[in-house]
């Protein structure tokens, strides 16, 4: 059970995914967020819940996908919040915003295909 957070393993994730340049690989975080969303059931259930809005399901899928590779780096009890996730990508030029962006149009692609 998840009863811990620390900004500190928050970041380590979350840069793991940083370029050279120090900006977020918007594109491959993206699709690594749909894939683990499409693979995920209740994840991908939920793309189709059209009583919530696309943002909303992208931003849970985007935090579930960070805490899942929490627990797989090692912080099995630990989970990120959304205002550590807020402050970090405020500091690496808002790229969890676009990412966010190509998730909903994922979201609506999904629900299309329907």
């Amino acid at each position: 059970m998840r009863t811990r957070t620390n900004q500190n393993y928050t970041y380590e994730i979350l840069g793991g995914y940083l370029m050279s340049n120090n900006e977020l690989n918007i594109e491959y975080f993206a699709h690594l967020v749909n894939i683990t969303a499409e693979n995920t059931k209740a994840l991908y259930d939920e793309r189709f819940n059209t009583r919530r809005k696309r943002r909303n399901i992208a931003i849970n899928e985007m935090m579930f996908f960070i805490n899942q590779e929490l627990y797989f780096n090692g912080y099995e009890t630990y989970y990120a919040t959304s205002q550590q996730v807020m402050k970090w990508d405020k500091e690496h030029n808002n790229g969890l915003e676009k990412v966010l962006d190509i998730v909903e149009e994922s979201i609506q692609t999904t629900r299309n295909e329907q």
